[in-house]
């Protein structure tokens, strides 16, 4: 799967929230239908997210936040995004790979 290819997809048709906070609010909520994570996002964020979760899948990437952020055509590093409603990507087919 092109993972750049199917973020810009699930951008434009779907509801793609950015960063940790959005991130967490809206798993709080109950929107997340899933979370990616950038290869160095912070181990201990990433492991609150998974015990406070457990029914979220988190999947890491292995792109950096810079690299995460330039593939969301974003100017702006991104380590963690949530995907609400993917559109007509694909993302949800990604397993959680932590």
């Amino acid at each position: 799967m092109d993972l750049a290819r199917q973020l810009k997809q699930g951008i434009t048709t779907g509801t793609v929230l950015f960063g940790q906070r959005q991130t967490i609010s809206a798993c709080n909520k109950g929107d997340a239908r899933l979370v990616l994570v950038a290869a160095n996002c912070p181990t201990d964020y990433v492991t609150n997210l998974t015990a406070s979760h457990p029914d979220v899948p988190v999947h890491r990437v292995t792109m950096v936040n810079r690299q995460l952020g330039a593939a969301c055509a974003k100017p702006f590093p991104v380590s963690a995004l949530c995907v609400v409603d993917p559109g007509q990507s694909d993302l949800l087919t990604l397993n959680s790979n932590l």
